[in-house]
């Protein structure tokens, strides 16, 4: 037995010694899979890309840190497209408990150059503190988006393996006038397979006062660029009112389109595939803007007319005469025609309407007014012409738009007691309100002087009124409240379209992007945001 217990035991010792040392390996993968070792982590999947491109930005998260509903991440050149795709896990591994949330951000370059994500600092259970180290990101421009030729960009599109799907603007004209219409047409180009498609921003053109035109209507052509056959169609015209001298830029315009790319060429092929989002933003344009030559100011720019009609008293009433400006120009900012002489009464000026044909290639209108006319005495009334001022691009010469004047018999009437102007007067309801807010915020002003910072407080009613405006509201509700909003603060609307001012510009860029939406160039829910922020600016313009 002793023996045998030799026997045996004289060969293991070298045999456990070996055995030990062939199954160290699966201890440690033992302990590897029973006791991970997890880091968070942020990365991205690129580490260059082009403007267009777009960036997935990951963050992951282990076990104490994996409890966090939301993490901020900081950029630089990058913009957020949408909230961060979240996903979690959780698994039961030898008794340990693993849990692991992942948050997955896309994001596009503001432009070419370096962008930087991160650094990201993260707070998890029982006090954990972790800093994610920055990831830098080299942005590298994309020639395609810096030319509006449709051959130059086929040409880099199918060079770096991309649909061909793109986006060019076109202006009528390169040069103009302050106040002369210049027409910019972008067209979408496609060869791919497009299940769909929607212009996601829109530039907001400070330097012009802006008509959109309506191109619903538009019928899908083709086109022959570099030996292959496109399809184009206008998804986006406006007419552009310079207001000042100088070399004016036009932004780009950004198109997202879902495209379809097939699995398999085979008999099934086209019932089968995947959906990509394909980007393109169009590249930029410029107007060069030159000044009015030198003379007598002028009240409208464009090829326009004027008609007049007969002055006509009814039963003892005021006399009334209707007047109509027409043509190719910017009559909204256009003042009222003016006579050339004194006339014996009293006479006040009512607004018409101002009709855009949107259906037209350019920006034609017709604006109407009333002159109400209360004779002073009764017996014959001479009524002056009635003048106004163009200044005409073609010819670049100054013309006098005139309704010749008259006599009438006239019998006298009591003018209204000192009317109003329009928009005076008892304000309507949402005028009240504003006028209730605005009441209210200085008189908590006073009262929280010494408490509250009188930024705070401004910025709050701004946000306030804002929400006022917009909630639940669709574009033309949205201008008329503007408008009345411009009324209580007794400004013009008119004359604030040509205002070369701050809150110039936020008009005509809460203008343009309310017309986009209403015309449905843009989806109104990607608009939401684009939109608040234009009424925001607006309303704190106003101070």
């Amino acid at each position: 037995m002793v023996s045998g217990k030799c026997r045996a035991g004289s060969p293991a010792g070298p045999a456990s010694t070996s055995g030990r040392l062939e199954s160290r390996p699966y201890v440690l993968l033992f302990l590897l899979l029973a006791f991970p070792l997890f880091a968070n982590e942020l990365s991205v999947d690129r580490s260059t890309a082009r403007v267009d491109e777009t960036i997935i930005i990951t963050v992951s998260l282990e076990n104490g840190f994996a409890a966090l509903d939301n993490v901020k991440l900081p950029t630089q050149n990058l913009v957020i497209i949408d909230p961060p795709a979240v996903s979690s896990e959780f698994s039961w591994i030898n008794g340990t408990v693993i849990r692991r949330k992942v948050f997955r951000f896309m994001a596009r370059a503001a432009a070419p150059g370096a962008a930087l994500a991160g650094p990201v600092v993260v707070m998890g259970e029982g006090g954990q503190r972790d800093v994610l180290a920055p990831v830098a990101i080299q942005i590298v421009p994309d020639r395609a988006a810096g030319t509006n030729d449709p051959g130059a960009i086929l040409r880099e599109l199918l060079a770096t393996g991309r649909d061909p799907f793109f986006v060019v603007v076109s202006l009528d004209k390169q040069q103009a006038y302050v106040g002369e219409p210049v027409i910019a047409t972008w067209t979408l180009y496609n060869a791919a397979n497009v299940q769909d498609y929607r212009i996601t921003k829109v530039p907001k053109l400070p330097d012009f006062w802006t008509e959109e035109l309506d191109v619903r209507n538009e019928v899908p052509t083709h086109e022959l660029v570099d030996d292959r056959v496109l399809q184009k169609l206008v998804v986006r015209r406006i007419a552009l009112f310079p207001l000042r001298a100088g070399k004016l830029p036009i932004a780009g315009m950004d198109m997202l389109a879902a495209v379809m790319h097939r699995i398999d060429t085979g008999p099934f092929g086209m019932f089968e595939g995947s959906l990509t989002e394909v980007r393109y933003s169009s590249a930029m344009a410029a107007v060069d803007v030159v000044p009015l030559p030198a003379g007598p100011a002028v009240d409208v720019v464009g090829d326009v007319s004027m008609a007049c009609g007969r002055p006509k008293q009814k039963s003892g009433g005021p006399v009334v005469v209707d007047v109509a400006m027409l043509g190719r120009g910017n009559l909204r900012g256009a003042p009222a025609p003016h006579w050339t002489g004194r006339i014996d009464g009293d006479v006040q000026v009512q607004e018409g309407t101002v009709v855009l044909d949107k259906n037209a290639d350019d920006a034609r209108m017709r604006r109407t007014w009333k002159y109400v006319i209360f004779p002073a005495r009764s017996g014959k009334l001479a009524i002056p012409p009635l003048v106004a001022t163009a200044f005409l691009p073609g010819s670049g010469e100054r013309r006098e738009l005139r309704c010749e004047g008259s006599t009438l018999d006239v019998s006298t009437v009591a003018p209204p007691p000192h009317a109003l102007p329009p928009g005076s007067g008892t304000p309507p309801p949402f005028s009240r309100r504003v006028l209730g807010t605005a009441a209210a915020a200085a008189l908590a002003v006073a009262l929280l002087a010494m408490f509250v910072i009188p930024r705070l407080i401004r910025q709050q009613r701004v946000r306030r009124t804002t929400r006022d405006i917009i909630e639940g509201r669709s574009p033309a509700q949205i201008r008329e409240l503007l408008i009345e909003l411009l009324q209580v603060r007794e400004l013009d609307p008119t004359k604030l379209l040509v205002e070369t001012s701050e809150r110039g510009e936020a008009w005509r860029a809460v203008r343009s992007i309310l017309d986009a939406v209403e015309r449905d160039r843009v989806q109104a829910a990607d608009a939401e945001d684009e939109i608040e922020l234009r009424v925001r600016e607006f309303v704190q313009s106003l101070g």
